[in-house]
C-alpha cells in the first residue's frame, strides 16, 4: 500500500469521527462522483457531445493545471452510451509510436500479435474502427496529458481521425492537455494538424460565485449533512488565493477540515484559512494582482482570439 493511500485512510478516519463523512471530500484523485457542473465544464461537455456525434477530426480541451481536465475526461467517457460508443483512455502518452499503439490496443481490448510492425498495428487499428462502425458503434479515444505527445504521435492521431474518405468510420480523438499543446499548435509547422482540430475549448477556473457551491457540493457528495460550514470571509479568501483553480481549493479546504477536527469545531473561518496557508506555505497575492502564469494565460488567450479572427479551423467551436 502506498504512502498516499495510508495518508488518505488516516485522514478519512479523522473525518469519520468528527464529521461523519463517508469519504474524503477534497481528495485530489479525479473521481467522477465528485464532478461539479461548473459553467466552463458544462460547456465543454456540450461541445464534446456535439463533436462525437458529428464525427469529424480531433477535439482539444486545454487549460492550466488544476482546472479539472482529467476529471472532465473521465466524466465525458462515462457519459457515452456503451451500446453506441467503444471508448478508450490513455492517461500518460509519453512514449514512442509503437508503444503508444500497443497502449491503444490494450485500452480497446485488442490482442496484440507477435512481431507486429508499426505499419501493421496502424492498419489493424483502422480495421477495428471500421468493424465497430459497421456494428453501429463509434470508437472514441481520449488522451489525457496530451501535451506530452510527440509530433509523430500527433500526426498519427490526426491521420486516424480523418474521416473524409472513410464514410465517417474514423477514430474520434479527444485531446485533454495543458496550454503548452495549444501553444505548439500556433506554430506554422503544425498547421496541417490545426486543420484537423474541429473543436476546441479552454477550461477556465471557477468563477467567484461558484466557489461556495463547489465546496458544498464536494461536502454533500462525501456524506455531509450540513454540519460543516465555510463562512463568507473564508470563501472570499479561498477564492483570492486559489483564483478559482479547483486543485488549490481542494488542498486548502482539505487542510481546513483537519484544523476543524483538531479544534472540535464545525465552521471554517478566515482565520483558519490563514493558518492553513501559513502552515502549507501557499503564497497569497494582493487583491487584484495576477500571477506571472496568469499573465501568460491571458496572453495566450489573446493569441487564440486573433487566430479565430484569422479563420484558423482549430479555433472554431461547433455550431
Amino acid at each position: 500500500m502506498q504512502a498516499t493511500e495510508l495518508q488518505d485512510i488516516a485522514l478519512r478516519a479523522h473525518y469519520a469521527g468528527h464529521f461523519a463523512l463517508k469519504a474524503r471530500p477534497f481528495r485530489l484523485t479525479p473521481d467522477p462522483v465528485f464532478y461539479f457542473d461548473s459553467r466552463t465544464h458544462s460547456e465543454a461537455l456540450r461541445c464534446l457531445q456535439s463533436f462525437v456525434h458529428r464525427g469529424e477530426g480531433l477535439a482539444l480541451i486545454y487549460g492550466e493545471v488544476g482546472t479539472g481536465k482529467t476529471l472532465l475526461c473521465k466524466c465525458f467517457l462515462e457519459g457515452l452510451e456503451r451500446k453506441a460508443f467503444n471508448t478508450g483512455l490513455i492517461l500518460n502518452p509519453a512514449m514512442n509510436a509503437k508503444e503508444f499503439l500497443a497502449e491503444v490496443f490494450r485500452v480497446f481490448d485488442i490482442v496484440p500479435r507477435s512481431h507486429s510492425t508499426k505499419a501493421t498495428m496502424f492498419e489493424r487499428l483502422r480495421s477495428l474502427v471500421e468493424t465497430e462502425s459497421e456494428k453501429g458503434k463509434q470508437s472514441v479515444l481520449a488522451v489525457d496529458e496530451a501535451q506530452l505527445l510527440s509530433d509523430e504521435l500527433l500526426d498519427l492521431l490526426a491521420r486516424h481521425s480523418d474521416s473524409k474518405d472513410k464514410g465517417g468510420s474514423s477514430l474520434r480523438v479527444v485531446l485533454f492537455a495543458q496550454e503548452e499543446l495549444a501553444a505548439r499548435l500556433v506554430d506554422r509547422r503544425m498547421r496541417h494538424l490545426r486543420r484537423r482540430i474541429t473543436m476546441t475549448h479552454c477550461l477556465q477556473p471557477l468563477a467567484p460565485d461558484e466557489i461556495r457551491p463547489y465546496i458544498m457540493h464536494r461536502l454533500a457528495t462525501a456524506g455531509s449533512q450540513g454540519l460543516i460550514r465555510f463562512d463568507e470571509d473564508a470563501i472570499e479568501r479561498i477564492y483570492r488565493v486559489s483564483r478559482g483553480y479547483a486543485r488549490i481549493i481542494n488542498i486548502i479546504s482539505d487542510r481546513c477540515l483537519l484544523v476543524l477536527d483538531e479544534r472540535s469545531r464545525t465552521t471554517v473561518t478566515r482565520r483558519i484559512v490563514g493558518q492553513v496557508l501559513r502552515e502549507e506555505g501557499i503564497p497569497t497575492l494582493p487583491k487584484g494582482k495576477t500571477s506571472a502564469r496568469g499573465w501568460l494565460r491571458i496572453a495566450f488567450l489573446k493569441l487564440l482570439f486573433y487566430s479565430r479572427r484569422a479563420g484558423w479551423p482549430w479555433g472554431r467551436r461547433p455550431e
